[in-house]
């Protein structure tokens, strides 16, 4: 009967496993590599294995160098929980955890939100076209 249980066991901790897999959200509606307006715009999920939660990561280079990258982290809820500016070889990475980062991470979302609408937009346009 012991070996019954354990193997019972086995099978319900590999079936919760392979179900918290499948929970996490879809956002492959955003995956892009290409120009909006004058901006190289590339934006990834980041997948973990055995994680319910996966990355999505904006990252925007603009013409004058700087590189944006805007981090969803392990929340699939589209918020940012930080981003880094790189400028001339120096990244600065801001956070919600102070003052300073906060009122920039408040800017960020704002920038964040309207690059994925234009990837949304900019796919949909594309696929359409595609059918003609």
């Amino acid at each position: 009967m012991t070996i019954r249980k354990t193997l019972t066991s086995i099978v319900l901790v590999g079936t919760l496993a392979l179900g918290a897999v499948g929970c996490s959200k879809d956002h492959s509606q955003y995956k892009y590599d290409g120009k909006i307006g004058e901006d190289q715009v590339t934006f990834i999920e980041k997948d973990y294995f055995f994680n319910a939660a996966d990355d999505n990561i904006l990252t925007v280079t603009k013409q004058d160098g700087r590189v944006i990258k805007y981090v969803d982290r392990l929340g699939e809820d589209l918020k940012l929980e930080y981003v880094e500016i790189t400028q001339s070889g120096q990244t600065t990475k801001y956070t919600a955890d102070d003052e300073v980062g906060k009122s920039i991470l408040e800017e960020a979302q704002k920038q964040f939100d309207a690059y994925i609408q234009q990837i949304k937009e900019t796919r949909t346009n594309q696929g359409l076209n595609d059918l003609k």
